[in-house]
């Protein structure tokens, strides 16, 4: 039972990581899907979905759902879309979602801006 809990645990987790910022605690939201890293259809983003996402990262809070244009649009795919978390969630596993697909209105991507643990400087 402990094996399958673990394996169900690996299979449905959802790695994730901030990019694209010449700043730790923001930037482009990317997930591991399939194999690769990807970014987020911002459609509908908000900040109860960074909040799972800072939240996830270990990071004390979240300050906005978007970072401004230092954020690098490098051509990555867009692995996911319509995310709809409550804010509550521990993780972006845990929210309803759409995984491999899209129809984004723009190609940008999902931005967080975490609060950082300490104050950077």
């Amino acid at each position: 039972m402990l094996l399958l809990s673990l394996l169900l645990f690996l299979i449905f987790l959802v790695p994730v990581r901030l990019n694209g910022a010449n700043i730790d605690y923001g930037g482009r939201v990317e997930v591991f899907y399939r194999g690769t890293w990807g970014k987020i259809c911002r459609d509908k983003w908000d900040l109860d979905d960074v909040k799972v996402v800072c939240n996830q990262l270990g990071f004390k809070g979240a300050l906005a759902e978007f970072v401004g244009a230092d954020v690098k649009n490098e051509n990555i795919p867009v692995l996911m879309s319509n995310v709809s978390c409550t804010g509550g969630e521990s993780e972006l596993a845990s929210c309803k979602r759409s995984d491999g697909e899209y129809d984004c209105q723009d190609d940008e991507g999902a931005q967080a801006l975490c609060e950082p643990s300490k104050f950077a400087g």
